[in-house]
């Protein structure tokens, strides 16, 4: 399910989840002061957006929604604010969105450079550094 083909009730527990904090300036607001921010791919990016729907986006207030439209923030950087949720709020925000990870399946493959592509393409390793 798209996060941004959502119910409000959903809308609404990811603002209560995440205490009604703006993720950029972690600043509190009242829950109609905070929007989703979708993190959109990088456009020519060959890199496939992730499947776990609490990684694709932001929860921020109104200004830092228009700040983030305008400079633009580069998406690397939306990504670094999203791999500094706590697990615990990663795991109810994948609960929230029905989404269970797959179990890790190591490669069935000794080619380095098949292993190689693998990790780079999806960023596993950088995601494993940032915890996440």
């Amino acid at each position: 399910m798209s996060i941004f083909r959502t119910t409000g009730k959903r809308e609404q527990a990811v603002k209560t989840l995440l205490e009604g904090r703006c993720e950029w300036c972690d600043e509190q607001f009242a829950a109609s002061r905070l929007v989703l921010h979708r993190i959109l791919p990088e456009p020519g990016h060959r890199t496939p957006e992730s499947p776990d729907p609490q990684k694709r986006f932001l929860l921020l207030c109104h200004q830092c929604h228009r700040d983030v439209h305008r400079i633009p923030l580069p998406r690397i950087l939306q990504k670094d604010l999203v791999r500094k949720r706590s697990p615990e709020i990663r795991k109810t925000l994948r609960i929230l969105f029905d989404y269970t990870p797959k179990p890790y399946e190591p490669p069935d493959t000794a080619d380095f450079a098949e292993i190689y592509e693998e990790c780079f393409s999806l960023r596993s390793l950088d995601l494993f550094r940032a915890g996440g």
